[in-house]
Parts: C-alpha cells; structure tokens; sequence
C-alpha cells in the first residue's frame, strides 16, 4: 500500500495564533494546505495484467498470489513511485495481449521479446526487464547429433506448430531467412500455449520444440514437474537470450516514462541482480548478443 502523508490537526493555541493573525492570511493557509494534501495524496490506479502460469517470471504463487521475477520487478517500481498503485491482474496470454492493446490494461507483462508489429500496437519503454533463455527441447537420443538450430534443420527435423502471435515465431522465421538452404519447417498453431508439445515429442509426432529455457526447467526438471519422470528422455540447447520487455498501453507514455526513471534506480542498487539471482538462478542479461 502506498504511503501517503496526512496532516497533523493544528491544536487550539496554533487556530487562536492564526485568528489573530487576520481572517486573510487564515484562508490564504487553508487553501495553499488544501491543495498541497490533495496533491500529496492523489494516487493512480495502474492496472497491471501478468500471465498466471509462467514460472519463474510471471505466476501466481500456492497462496493466491502474484509473483515471479518479472512481477516483483515491477512490484519494486511501484514502491518508488508514489503517484501510482499498481493492481495485478492474472490472466491469459491472449487476453493480456489484446487487454492491454484495447486500454483494458495499463501495462502488460508476460515474458514478452520486441517485435516488429508488437511495436505497432504497443508501448515500449527505453529499458527492458529482463532476459529470456531461448532454445530447443529435443529427445535425448538425438541430442549426440543435434545441438544447435543448425544441426536440426540440416537433418530434417520437425518442429512443435507456434503461434504466430508468439515471439518464438518470428525467430525461427529469422533463421529459416539467414538460412534459405536448410531453413527449419515451421507450422502455424491455433493457441499461443501448446500444451500437447511435451507428449508430442515422447511419442516421436514432433522433434523439437522450440520453448525457453525456464519452461523446460519448471515443466520437467524441477522436482515434482509435469513430466519430471522423463527428464533423462529430454535434452535442451540453448539458442540464444533475448530481452523482455513489460507492453505499455500506447496511452501510457508517462507511466512507461516513470518505469524507465525508476528501473535505473533498482539497477544501481543492486535489486534488479538480487532479483534475477533469486527468480532465476543467475543474471541472465549476460547471455543476450550485444
């Protein structure tokens, strides 16, 4: 909750000073009061929305609530910005991209890399919050002779459908154009998640699948995950880290004007590497290519 200041009541001796003073001079101070407490308590309202299921980076905790790294970048924002009140809004990934288009949302956050046509209908502010882990899920008894993009397109191999609306998208069409001898065949999907992609590639219907890092950890690595009894069937790569960017409403300059003032802040003292390293284990935006 944001602090806000109130002020002390004057006490009889200070009204009996002020009414002597002359009926002018106590209007005078009452009104310059006035305005200064309202000015000092008038508080926007920013509607945050965050998908609700992306471990480490935006999620909703066993407690009902909203968390991960990027979520508590932000959370860290809003302390030093006394003129906003940040209100967190889990949903989808498909609601908080056309959520925050349309004004229904202020800013969005989702793990989300810039794009071209992203850029068309929203707001970037100067300074990404973080960096994302990016390469291929592969079936361990490939991973002796796949282990990069390169490998896999030169042999063949078949790629999980993406959204057209996921970012993943445009990089692997970035590849296939940097590589138009050996580009890698890539399906459109109706969803943004493809949730089948893991079994997919257990029952040998696909050969990658194209995911970042932190969604291999938490889906079969960690303790406990999804398919964590497969794990020794699984093998990643990394491609590359790409920077993630919170989505500003295009109406919404000076709130992503006063993110960028206040994220240096968290640079310089240490609590945007305090915040990487508890979320996800390391720095990461030393991985992405300068």
């Amino acid at each position: 909750m944001k602090r806000k200041r109130f002020f002390a009541t004057a006490s009889l001796l200070g009204i009996a000073l002020l009414a002597g003073c002359g009926q002018t001079n106590a209007d005078t101070t009452s009104e310059a009061t006035s305005g200064t407490a309202a000015e000092s308590t008038k508080v926007t309202t920013v509607t945050v929305a965050h998908t609700q299921n992306s471990v480490p980076m935006d999620y909703v905790d066993d407690k009902g609530v909203s968390t991960g790294y990027e979520v508590s970048v932000l959370k860290a924002i809003d302390d030093l910005l006394p003129q906003y009140e940040f209100k967190y809004v889990p949903t989808s990934d498909e609601d908080l991209l056309i959520g925050v288009e349309s004004g229904k949302y202020d800013v969005g956050t989702k793990g989300a890399w810039y794009t071209a046509e992203r850029a068309q209908k929203f707001l970037f502010p100067q300074h990404y919050i973080g960096a994302s882990s990016i390469g291929m899920l592969i079936r361990s008894e490939d991973a002796a002779k796949i282990t990069d993009l390169e490998s896999f397109a030169a042999a063949g191999k078949s790629l999980v459908p993406i959204s057209p609306n996921n970012a993943q998208y445009n990089v692997i069409e970035d590849f296939n154009t940097n590589h138009p001898d050996t580009p890698i065949a890539l399906t459109p999907a109706d969803t943004f998640e493809v949730a089948d992609a893991y079994t997919w590639l257990l029952e040998g219907r696909y050969d990658g699948f194209f995911s970042v890092k932190t969604a291999y950890e938490a889906n079969v690595l960690k303790e406990g995950a999804p398919y964590s009894q497969y794990k020794d069937k699984f093998s990643y790569f990394v491609y590359e880290a790409l920077p993630t960017w919170p989505l500003f409403n295009k109406d919404q300059q000076a709130l992503a004007d006063a993110y960028d003032k206040a994220f240096v802040q968290l640079e310089e003292n240490g609590t945007i590497d305090k915040l990487m390293n508890e979320f996800l284990g390391e720095n990461t935006f030393q991985y992405i290519k300068k």
